[in-house]
């Protein structure tokens, strides 16, 4: 049995060793671009499973031309966005992804530093010493941070990252917590005493505005130029999830106008290139960025792989293929 990887993980060594005590050979690139679609379909000839990245798009074009060898397509991430699971589905290929609790933990801490970041105005502070040689003379007319402490967060998506976020803010500074989802988290209700609202009020009454929840036809553009024009002047918007979550030529004009505190973006589109606010942070989809959630991750990979080629049982799917 044959895998090929679009381009390597952290760690590929312990992948390539974990399919190897059960009899399936690993191969993949040496370069660390995004795999050309060329490429892919070349090294997929003679594979029974394909390994990709949120980065690779797996469109239905490219799932119409995949040899009939493909059984599985495993994603490396918690989101399987650039997957058409419908045209995966409807070829007969299993479609499984990593929703580890180490990578909902790293994501939530990555959210909160971000926030805390942006509260206390660290990105324009920095951006404004290292433009000078020696500290800059003490001023009130320099930025000023805001307080985290006893403020409303308000969390858009209260699923298994935004309840981790949601609980960080409650037990360490005392934040109230509302939230906007489309299901009720009644163990959040009961556990942080979290309040579900209507999203309009979410963005008008929320001091910092965390969005956490997954992309989908429905929740396209849900924090809309209507959505951002509510925010307080003095708010944090942080998107950690998807960038199609949130409107970003609005949340760019408010941000550049001073409309906002600031944001904090993991997610996003070369728009962002457009930003002239010194209180932003962009951190390059590197929410999940560390050492223990890409290794359980590299674990969960190698469980689906192992369970869904030896026996037809994969560990996290997230479809039922058809059968011919």
């Amino acid at each position: 049995m044959n895998v090929f990887l679009t381009r390597p993980l952290f760690d590929t060594a312990l992948l390539k060793a974990r399919l190897a005590q059960n009899g399936i050979s690993l191969q993949t690139t040496e370069s660390d671009q995004i795999c050309s679609e060329s490429l892919l379909l070349e090294q997929t000839k003679q594979a029974d499973a394909l390994i990709t990245h949120t980065e690779d798009n797996i469109d239905a074009n490219l799932i119409a031309k995949l040899p009939s060898s493909i059984k599985l397509i495993s994603n490396y991430g918690i989101g399987f966005s650039n997957i058409d699971v419908e045209a995966a589905t409807q070829k007969g290929i299993q479609v499984t992804n990593t929703p580890t609790e180490e990578a909902f933990h790293a994501t939530a801490e990555a959210t909160v530093a971000l926030l805390v970041s942006i509260a206390r105005q660290i990105p324009a502070l920095n951006a404004e010493r290292r433009a000078m040689k020696t500290d800059p003379e003490p001023s009130f007319q320099r930025p000023t941070a805001v307080s985290i402490r006893n403020k409303v967060t308000g969390v858009v998506g209260l699923g298994r990252i935004g309840s981790r976020v949601a609980q960080m803010m409650h037990y360490g500074f005392k934040n109230t917590i509302i939230y906007y989802d489309l299901y009720e988290n009644k163990a959040m209700e009961k556990d942080i005493n979290a309040r579900k609202v209507a999203l309009e009020e979410l963005m008008k009454t929320a001091d910092f505005i965390c969005v956490n929840m997954p992309l989908s036809e429905q929740t396209y553009d849900l924090v809309s130029p209507d959505m951002l024009a509510l925010m307080k002047p003095d708010a944090v918007l942080i998107n950690t999830a998807r960038a199609g979550l949130v409107n970003e030529d609005a949340l760019i004009d408010r941000v550049n106008k001073g409309l906002l505190h600031g944001a904090g973006l993991d997610v996003y589109t070369d728009k962002v290139n457009t930003i002239t606010a010194q209180n932003v942070a962009l951190t390059s989809h590197f929410a999940n960025f560390e050492k223990e959630a890409y290794t359980a991750m590299t674990n969960l990979v190698a469980d689906n792989i192992i369970g869904y080629l030896t026996n037809d049982k994969p560990v996290t799917p997230v479809n039922s293929p058809l059968r011919e």
